[in-house]
């Protein structure tokens, strides 16, 4: 739908935006066609340069073209060139301004010496035909193209891009729509789309701006690059904060502040830097691995850790055939002698895949992707995987075999396993003595799985005819004993980085990690268990779950020694442990000075000796599912009154509808006065006119007794603050034992899952 670059608040957001230079920023780059055509006797046409690429243009004369004294060198700026970027980076600023061309790296002293001297605004310059990528690593959302190749590009990543005409009567005559592409005539209306509130079609999501939790707008910290579209989404719902996560000290600071932290593999999430975030609730992993984040200091910490599992895993799967294609058929050493003039069609010894096996270490999603590609190669796949079904293995078509063996039994070894204790060098020296002779070795997982020094070894002498590795134990990599060697292709951690990959990732951690922040439960959290709930269900019903543990705190103010959830109908596992840690959370932060969240309730329990248990009974599917809350003992004493809170629910709507065994005609719900005392005559209406006397209007009353003159319960709801004074005279009333005033989630239907908690008085 269209929406506005701007927040509905005014701010602006802090978008980036990719400006082309030739044709854009320059005159139209037909004197670089005309002056490579008379040097070089060629016909080219003037279109010729107008993606900097050179289409079709030989090597030799594209480098002439960008040469420091070359014709690019003496292009003039286009009229109002030098005035637009003024105006673009006075209304996002310079570090939202990046010029992304397709001129070569050499041409950079050439191209930043001539916008300095047409007098061009200082902004970041990137030299790449594959403008798309770059604009993904640098977190644009929007582009300004002359190019139609480059606008299809940036539109098929969900970039929109903003289309300019380039003097080709056939792009500029087109009159096909292209989504994410929008056509203006001159420079001038860009300013004016990103100016106007209904400019740009936003590639996903709403733009209703809205608060996250009731609250002020969360701060989300990126630390690693993320794609534009889920960038953007961070931008819409909170304050984002862009940090190079491999500068430790501006990590620590920004994470100071932050609500969220959102990384990819090269940013370290150790206890420092969860320590450093006092307000930390979620560190969002964009990719499937952990491995960087420290789950038990997250845990302690009260953090929720999130990941993107299955995100990437064809893009991971594509790769690992990438590099066995490239080992197998020899494409690097053919590719560089071909390049260097040389044809060695004799020297080059591909081999087929067909009819060789294939041993997968580690069949989950990655590793299925690969084993089905595979099989269309008419390979045998065999797989080892001890946590697998067999059901799964038949279902793939891959036999289930021990470690040992497919070490023997396979020309090709690839492995797709997490990095931990049982697969650090899973190969090492020791299996590589045990592997067939002149096997493949592919590691598109971790790198500390393989011995990479043992690798480089068995390569050198022959053992090991191929490796093909994406990974390192140490990232960003600029040594390693693979490096140089001929039988060895390597690539930079890119296994999970395809355009498509990025953008799935990018979805699912940005959605999920504002779920997070709104007090959902989501499927993708590591350090909680998954949700069988639809997420509106479960935050309605631990909301009020933990309004129910906030209750049990306020009626026995010290901490008990005993802590219990029983458990009535038909309520799924996850549901009981989320329901469990909402109500203890809530009500270990008023029994300890510690940071408490849902995350690392348990393990604050355990360390203040509180015992927590949870058990299920009635479990028919007839039974309305109930959570009655229990606490006893603690206090000065062990010998302390249990209290109690029951929360019934019906999947669409959830209540506190019993405190101490006192049924409540009515959910119980916003401000409320709960008092303790003996039934009798007198204490109801002096309370009404205590209440009466210090302003406080009453909006509803409800009386619980179990018999005539015995112990009774009322819970009074109020429009008004009650004063401290007031509380103190209806403490003082005759029969009257114990007076609480709490607020709760106001009613929707039964809950409510946007009202905080909050203690009013006591």
């Amino acid at each position: 739908m269209p929406t506005s670059l701007l927040p509905t608040n005014g701010a602006r957001l802090p978008l980036r935006v990719a400006v082309d230079l030739d044709g854009v920023l320059t005159e139209h780059p037909a004197p670089l066609a005309r002056a490579a055509s008379a040097r070089f006797g060629l016909d080219l046409p003037e279109r010729a340069f107008i993606d900097s690429a050179g289409l079709n243009v030989p090597l030799e004369v594209r480098d002439w073209v960008y040469s420091d004294d070359g014709p690019a060198a003496h292009l003039r700026p286009c009229g109002n060139g030098v005035t637009f970027l003024d105006g673009l980076i006075g209304r996002l600023g310079a570090d939202h301004v990046l010029i992304v061309t397709a001129r070569p790296e050499a041409s950079k002293a050439m191209t930043e010496a001539w916008l300095e001297r047409h007098g061009f605004a200082r902004c970041g310059v990137a030299y790449a035909d594959d403008k798309a990528a770059v604009a993904l690593t640098h977190g644009c959302a929007v582009a300004i193209e002359d190019s139609l190749r480059h606008a299809r590009n940036y539109a098929a990543v969900g970039v929109t891009c903003f289309l300019l005409p380039c003097g080709d009567r056939a792009v500029d005559d087109l009159t096909e729509t292209i989504p994410g592409v929008i056509r203006v005539s001159r420079l001038e209306q860009i300013l004016d789309h990103l100016d106007d509130e209904h400019a740009v079609d936003e590639p996903v999501g709403d733009a209703s701006g809205e608060v996250l939790g009731g609250t002020e707008r969360p701060t989300v910290v990126i630390s690693d690059a993320i794609h534009p579209v889920a960038r953007a989404r961070f931008a819409r719902h909170a304050t984002v904060v862009d940090v190079d996560g491999t500068d430790r000290a501006a990590l620590l600071v920004a994470v100071a502040g932050a609500d969220a932290l959102v990384v990819r593999s090269e940013t370290d999430v150790d206890a420092e830097v969860l320590h450093a975030g006092p307000r930390l609730r979620v560190v969002a992993r964009a990719g499937a691995g952990v491995d960087n984040v420290d789950l038990g200091a997250a845990t302690r910490s009260g953090v929720l850790v999130l990941n993107a599992p299955g995100a990437n895993r064809f893009s991971a799967g594509e790769h690992t055939i990438a590099l066995l294609l490239a080992i197998t058929r020899q494409i690097p050493g053919a590719n560089a002698s071909t390049h260097a003039g040389k044809w060695e069609r004799k020297k080059q010894r591909p081999i087929d895949l067909r009819g060789r096996t294939v041993g997968i270490v580690g069949l989950g999603r990655v590793g299925a992707v690969v084993a089905q590609r595979l099989r269309a190669f008419e390979m045998t796949v065999i797989a080892h995987d001890p946590y697998l079904a067999p059901a799964r293995f038949a279902e793939l078509g891959v036999d289930p075999v021990s470690y040992e063996s497919l070490l023997a039994r396979s020309d090709v070894v690839t492995f797709h396993v997490p990095a931990n204790d049982e697969t650090r060098h899973m190969l090492d020296a020791a299996a590589i003595a045990r592997l067939k002779p002149e096997a493949i070795v592919l590691n598109v997982a971790r790198g500390e799985v393989v011995d990479q020094a043992a690798l480089a070894e068995a390569l050198q002498s022959g053992r090991v005819l191929g490796a093909g590795v994406d990974v390192f134990p140490e990232e960003p990599c600029t040594a390693s004993p693979l490096f140089g060697l001929p039988n060895a292709v390597v690539t930079p951690h890119i296994g999970g980085s395809s355009i498509e990959a990025l953008a799935a990732v990018g979805e699912v951690i940005s959605t999920s990690t504002l779920a997070a922040l709104r007090g959902e439960a989501v499927a993708n959290a590591v350090n909680l268990p998954a949700a069988t709930v639809d997420a509106p269900e479960l935050r309605r019903l631990t909301t009020v779950a933990g309004a129910a543990g906030h209750l049990l705190a306020v009626l026995q103010p010290e901490r008990p020694a005993f802590f219990e959830v029983s458990v009535r109908g038909q309520v799924p596992a996850d549901v009981v442990e989320h329901v469990t840690a909402a109500a203890l959370s809530d009500a270990l932060q008023r029994w300890t000075a510690r940071r408490v969240t849902p995350v690392n309730a348990r393990l604050v329990a355990e360390d203040a000796g509180l015992l927590v248990r949870a058990t299920q009974r009635d479990t028919e599917a007839t039974v309305l599912p109930s959570f009655s809350f229990e606490v006893r003992g603690g206090g000065h004493g062990h010998d302390q009154a249990p209290h109690h809170v029951t929360v019934s629910w019906d999947r669409a709507s959830a209540g506190i509808v019993e405190v101490d065994r006192f049924s409540l005609e009515r959910d119980l719900a916003g401000d409320v006065l709960i008092t303790h005392h003996t039934d009798q005559p007198g204490v109801i209406g002096r309370l009404g006119t205590i209440l009466g006397n210090h302003g406080v209007n009453i909006a509803g009353m409800q009386v619980g007794r179990h018999q005539r003159g015995g112990e009774a319960l009322m819970v009074t709801n109020v429009d008004d603050e009650i004063p401290e004074a007031a509380l103190v005279e209806i403490k003082a009333i005759p029969g009257v034992g114990t007076a609480y005033v709490v607020s709760l989630p106001q009613a929707e239907g039964r809950g409510n899952h946007a009202a905080q908690l909050a203690l009013l008085g006591t």
